[in-house]
């Protein structure tokens, strides 16, 4: 996962979770900081973005589109 993931570093993906976050389970993610144990990115929420990060063991896939 965290192979893939670099590769798509500062590109816009689909990002799956596990389980529903604040969020839903599937939504668009602007992957910005790769860390030992999670990941950052930018969602999109009422025209504004927000920064999130998400661990890991909290997602289940990642569909790069850049």
């Amino acid at each position: 996962m965290r192979a893939r993931l670099c590769s798509c570093l500062g590109n816009w993906g689909l990002l799956g979770l596990r389980r529903p976050g604040q969020f839903g389970r599937d939504f668009w993610f602007f992957l910005v900081a790769i860390r030992q144990n999670s990941v950052t990115g930018y969602i999109w929420i009422g025209g504004r973005r927000q920064r999130v990060r998400y661990q890991f063991s909290q997602i289940r896939n990642f569909v790069c589109f850049g």
